[in-house]
């Protein structure tokens, strides 16, 4: 053995051997092509977690009993997984094609986010895929990051699967150290779809601004003409989903649609649900309004209120000389109507979305105490002790609630 001399009289440990640069191979998970019963993702599976493939063949076939989640999981594991001897996995093909195509990495998220959700989930609770969806994530999480350990930068693009190349890699020998062709692949197409995003925007910006630009000065006007005489609001609504269509239209005629404001549909869509039938305006006002007439001649034909409570109280008025009708309209809240059990008044409610009280109670007229949902429209008649000159109220509750109230 070769020893040096320490300078200070010592002997000095040999020097290491020179490094040869390599590394030791890392696992990767492939597809057994020896021992397999289907596809040979079972046994892959033990031999990369160096554990009897039985164990993954009881998970498979027991999970495939609670909905067919281990069919389907199944299915994802060969799809994403290459086969022994092989890089490219059978959804190679699709990923490259989504690539190839430009399809917007977003649009493909989204339809299987709505696909996941259908076969996952029931009304917002977990389905019996859910575990195996959660474990299947996991999975993909760990092979990706093993995949990309030992690369001192980012991986180089992967080569473009074709019809020849995979038949090739079909018949390959011997193990193969890379990394599954479509992890390269997405992060690629997501990397080209970034960029092709940022390219659209900056193509788009001089519609989007133009776009932007004319909306915020026609509801500027609206408003001002609303302040003095009065708009209802549906029609702010109508402008808007107006304004955004045109102007998405006029972008693909120029091919510089501006996306981002689509999102401007969505709003617009739902409040025109929700107050697309409602005559009531900005102009009347917010909040609490107490409507208290004291004499049947103080009693207005109309009262309006944009959003809030209204309460019309009648208690104090007396005795009606001639019939009248009075109108309520409110867009969003609740209409309070007080009278008196003597007095002859019949309540024509009518709620887009919400419900009729009377009393206290959900009202349904003759078939129940019930009246709650989607366009509910019901006639409050007097009670039996009611006598006197009629009086009708008409109430038009967009969403919210009308309540009746009989009491002294």
């Amino acid at each position: 053995m070769t020893t040096t001399t320490d300078p200070f009289g010592g002997f000095a440990p040999p020097p290491p051997p020179p490094s040869t640069g390599q590394q030791p191979p890392s696992r990767v998970l492939r597809r057994s092509h020896d021992d397999r019963v289907a596809a040979g993702v079972a046994g892959g599976l033990g031999e990369y977690f160096s554990v009897d493939p039985v164990l993954f063949r009881v998970l498979f076939a027991t999970a495939a009993f609670f909905g067919g989640a281990g069919v389907l999981a199944y299915l994802l594991a060969w799809a994403a997984i290459p086969e022994q001897g092989t890089v490219h996995a059978p959804i190679d093909r699709f990923i490259h094609e989504l690539r190839r195509r430009r399809v917007p990495v977003w649009l493909v998220a989204g339809g299987a986010g709505l696909l996941l959700w259908a076969i996952a989930f029931s009304w917002w609770a977990p389905g019996p895929f859910f575990p195996v969806i959660v474990v299947v994530i996991i999975l993909v999480a760990i092979f990706g990051r093993r995949g990309r350990r030992g690369h001192l930068g980012p991986l180089p693009p992967a080569p473009a699967p074709s019809a020849v190349s995979l038949e090739k890699d079909a018949g390959a020998a011997g193990p193969s150290t890379e990394s599954p062709v479509w992890m390269g692949e997405t992060r690629q197409w997501i990397t080209e779809a970034r960029e092709a995003s940022r390219l659209r925007r900056r193509r788009a910006l001089p519609v989007r601004l133009a776009t932007l630009g004319v909306l915020v000065v026609t509801l500027a006007i609206l408003g001002a003409v609303d302040a003095a005489s009065g708009i209802a609001i549906p029609v702010y609504l109508w402008v808007t989903l107006g304004i955004v269509v045109g102007a998405l239209l006029v972008g693909m005629a120029l091919r510089r649609t501006p996306w981002s404001i689509a999102t401007l549909i969505v709003p617009s869509v739902i409040g025109l649900v929700a107050f697309g039938g409602t005559s009531s305006q900005l102009h009347d006002g917010f909040g609490q309004r107490d409507w208290t007439p004291t004499s049947a001649a103080a009693i207005d034909s109309t009262y309006r209120l944009a959003f809030g409570q209204g309460v019309l109280d009648l208690r104090n008025v007396g005795t009606l000389q001639t019939a009248r009708t009075v109108n309520v309209r409110i867009a969003a809240g609740q209409v309070r109507i007080v009278v008196p059990p003597t007095m002859n008044v019949t309540v024509e409610g009518n709620v887009h979305l919400g419900n009729i009280t009377v009393d206290g109670n959900d009202y349904n007229g003759s078939s129940g105490w019930r009246s709650r949902g989607f366009s509910v429209d019901r006639t409050i008649l007097p009670p039996s002790t009611a006598t006197g000159v009629p009086l009708t109220i008409d109430v038009h509750v967009a969403d919210g609630n009308i309540s009746v109230e009989h009491r002294n």
